[in-house]
């Protein structure tokens, strides 16, 4: 695996995101800015209560996306000898980013998933190395490669 084309990888998806939940935020604004020039019913007024909270949920994870962009560009993709923030690790059965949680993608061939410091899966394999073996949710996994 090369972990700058993995970063790259994982940036040009982050922007991606970010531009999407950021059009969506433009689009449910626009059903909040209600025209006080035309005629409303309560019924106008209630849909632009929803659209309002619909944009703030929307704003939220644009907000999550631009931080994650942001933890991308500082992460450090310096090489690793154990699991650790940045570290990327092939395990016998998935691979992974130490970085944020993400939906698997591919890249250089390989399905990959970024998995977050507070996730579960984490705390299970923090500081193991190549060859040394994890368990997770009732399964062993066993280390390959960290990068």
């Amino acid at each position: 695996m090369n972990k700058e084309k993995l970063i790259q990888t994982m940036i040009q998806h982050q922007r991606e995101l970010v531009n999407e939940f950021a059009e969506k935020v433009a689009t449910v604004h626009s059903m909040v800015d209600l025209d006080e020039g035309d005629t409303l019913d309560p019924e106008d007024f209630s849909h632009q209560h929803t659209s309002g909270e619909m944009e703030q949920l929307m704003r939220v994870q644009l907000n999550r996306a631009e931080r994650c962009l942001e933890s991308l560009h500082s992460l450090d993709v310096a090489s690793k000898k154990s699991v650790m923030q940045g570290a990327y690790v092939e395990t016998d059965q998935f691979n992974c980013l130490v970085c944020f949680a993400t939906a698997p993608f591919e890249c250089c061939g390989k399905t990959v998933i970024g998995i977050s410091k507070e996730s579960p899966l984490y705390a299970a394999m923090i500081g193991k190395h190549v060859n040394e073996s994890f368990s997770f949710a009732g399964k062993k996994y066993t280390i390959n490669t960290i990068l």
